[in-house]
């Protein structure tokens, strides 16, 4: 894979650049060089040659046993992270120095 001159003109006004001519050549050619050390690692065939071969294959082993596990602490209502809560609102204190009457 590689980019041309004018897919490197695109990318730089999507990202709202303003490039000089040589830099548009600059970042192609390093772009392209970029791409190039990609396509060499997508290439290899790691699963024989490395040492992390048992732990591609089979999942790496829980940290903590199930028993200390907590639930999740997201799966509780909305209601309970809240010092206040009144009909599905949160109530927020007001800030230092206002008075905020009660309704009755």
């Amino acid at each position: 894979m590689s980019v041309t001159h004018t897919d490197v003109v695109k990318i730089a006004a999507l990202a709202r650049l303003e490039l000089a001519e040589e830099e548009l050549e600059r970042l192609t050619s390093e772009l392209n060089g970029i791409l190039g050390h990609v396509d060499q690692l997508t290439s290899l065939d790691l699963a024989e040659t490395s040492d992390l071969t048992p732990q591609i294959r089979s999942p790496l082993p829980a940290t903590r046993p199930a028993s200390v596990e907590e639930p999740d602490a997201l799966t509780r209502p909305l209601g309970s992270f809240a010092p206040d809560w009144r009909e599905n609102f949160f109530v927020v204190p007001p800030p230092p120095g206002v008075h905020r009457e009660e309704p009755e």
